[in-house]
């Protein structure tokens, strides 16, 4: 199977995953399209550009880190493991996320991506979001933008992400 046809299949399988969860008033792979959408800007692609499509199942949906394993490998499993955030609250999720995101750093440009995505979508309609998500980001990139170094668009998307918070 190409890496294309991969990917065709993370989307479609999230999509049944998700089923009829909404992202705002939309179908929720809109939101996996544009954490998808983000990453292509930036040349970003492989077991990075499947996770993608697959980053919110574990934490939203009935399927198991063990079902992505067997789906689509131990690399895009772990990336996946390790934005998905368990916890009671959304602080202990965050915190659950960023742990794992410090053990396994590839994961940490796909969380950026993903909170790119988020904020722009809360830009354009959701300001309550969008003051979350300014109050968490100085935090934010304290943990992670360290371990986004390796990636060479990362300084340009950490500065995407500084001007929608700006």
């Amino acid at each position: 199977m190409t890496l294309n046809e991969i990917e065709v299949s993370a989307r479609a399988f999230a999509e049944r995953a998700h089923g009829a969860q909404r992202y705002g008033d939309q179908p929720y792979v809109t939101h996996l399209a544009a954490v998808r959408a983000v990453l292509a800007e930036y040349g970003i692609g492989g077991d990075t550009g499947v996770a993608a499509w697959l980053h919110d199942v574990v934490e939203d949906t009935p399927i198991t880190i063990m079902q992505i394993d067997e789906a689509f490998g131990k690399p895009v499993a772990d990336l996946v493991w390790a934005v998905t955030g368990v916890g009671e609250s959304r602080r202990e999720r965050n915190a659950d996320a960023q742990a794992k995101i410090v053990a396994h750093p590839p994961a940490a440009i796909l969380k950026l991506a993903d909170r790119i995505a988020n904020v722009e979508a809360s830009a354009a309609n959701n300001q309550r979001l969008l003051a979350m998500y300014r109050s968490e980001h100085t935090a934010f990139r304290a943990k992670l933008a360290g371990l986004t170094t390796e990636v060479p668009a990362a300084d340009q998307m950490w500065q995407r992400l500084d001007a929608l918070l700006a």
